[in-house]
């Protein structure tokens, strides 16, 4: 394992990392079999109980409320008086709060002292009726107004707390897409006298470059991937459409979803221009990361980054390549073996004991 470390890491995650660096376990052998895992594996876990909070967010492309919500699930440790702080946890490309992965890591958090909320994200899972559109890899106006209200709220039901430990941290964990997703918003953030939109934020296989991504996808090896995809976001797509009424008289619309061949060409013919972008190639270039950390370094919180080489969706080398931007504030991790989103060993979910430690340690 290839490792990037800021000076701010704790000894106690160094020795863990040490004592437990990531090895596959039986039958999840190769970066195929640790990425499909949790699509296989029946999630037997019991979380807490979830309190369920709608975020208003603005039409988009607008600074005007239409009655547009995001549905999110707080997940709160049982001992609240030493609450670590809180962590908002984003799932992937077409994924949604119910994904085995995402709800995985809230209750490894919420069960080591953190309250957790679980985001579904514009038109995603059970919250797909509570807003028009879907999300983007740069949906930062809605992710900015989410968070916003989320620490108005914690400073009202939690105000007590607050007072007893003076402050309580706000983290992030976005899986896949969602890291990509909460690190464009930080990006994006206007700072309040030098204040961070995230103290903290862990992303896991995120893609930096949305075009080497898509690239990627689309090498025959990964054929069945993108279908699998590919038919997520157009049930998705098709489903918010017939909700608004554009899908019933327009067979046009109908035939031009059903055609959709590749992630590129959905992107191209509504992410992109869905959420104002001039082209699909303005699109990959804004919205990927990779290309704003330099000049906006400032912005960002405490970074961690676990991505594994044999990711067959998303390219590790970018990952890799940010050791050369801020090794003080970026904790890297690059692992021979793991897929994408998998890291699945003897322990368990290597990833998110790794994310874990990580918050307990800066």
């Amino acid at each position: 394992m290839e490792l990037g470390r800021n000076n701010s890491i704790s000894f106690g995650l160094s020795d863990y990392l040490k004592n437990k660096p990531f090895r596959e376990v039986l039958p999840w052998i190769g970066g195929d079999l640790q990425t499909l895992r949790d699509t296989f594996v029946i999630d037997f876990g019991k979380s807490k109980k979830n309190k369920k909070i709608l975020f208003p967010i603005n039409k988009i492309l607008s600074k005007k409320f239409e009655f547009d919500y995001l549905l999110g699930f707080l997940e709160l440790p049982e001992n609240l008086n030493s609450l670590r702080g809180f962590v908002i946890v984003t799932h992937g490309l077409g994924g949604s709060t119910k994904r085995f992965g995402l709800r995985r890591i809230s209750r490894k958090l919420a069960n080591n002292g953190f309250g957790v909320l679980k985001l579904n994200l514009r038109g995603s899972g059970s919250a797909r009726y509570l807003a028009k559109g879907n999300y983007c890899a740069r949906c930062s106006s809605d992710v900015i107004s989410a968070i916003k209200y989320f620490k108005k709220l914690i400073n009202l039901e939690f105000k007590d707390l607050i007072k007893r430990n003076n402050n309580i941290p706000i983290y992030g964990v976005g899986l896949s897409l969602g890291g990509t997703i909460l690190l464009n918003a930080c990006l994006d953030y206007d700072e309040n006298k030098g204040e961070k939109l995230l103290y903290g934020l862990a992303c896991v296989s995120s893609p930096l470059d949305l075009s080497s991504c898509s690239l990627c996808i689309e090498k025959p090896r990964n054929y069945i991937y993108q279908r699998w995809l590919l038919n997520r976001l157009k049930n998705q797509l098709w489903e918010g459409l017939n909700d608004e009424g554009k899908i019933l008289n327009n067979e046009k619309l109908r035939k031009k979803i059903r055609s959709l061949k590749s992630i590129r060409e959905f992107d191209h013919k509504f992410t992109a221009p869905s959420w104002g972008f001039n082209s699909l190639e303005d699109y990959y270039v804004k919205a990927s990361p990779i290309f704003r950390i330099q000049n906006s370094i400032k912005k960002l919180p405490q970074m961690l980054f676990i991505h594994s080489k044999d990711d067959p969706w998303v390219p590790y080398k970018d990952t890799l390549n940010l050791r050369k931007e801020s090794i003080d504030k970026f904790t890297i991790f690059i692992t021979e073996k793991g897929g994408h989103n998998g890291f699945h060993s003897i322990n368990g979910c290597w990833s998110d004991e790794v994310v874990k430690n990580w918050f307990m340690s800066i």
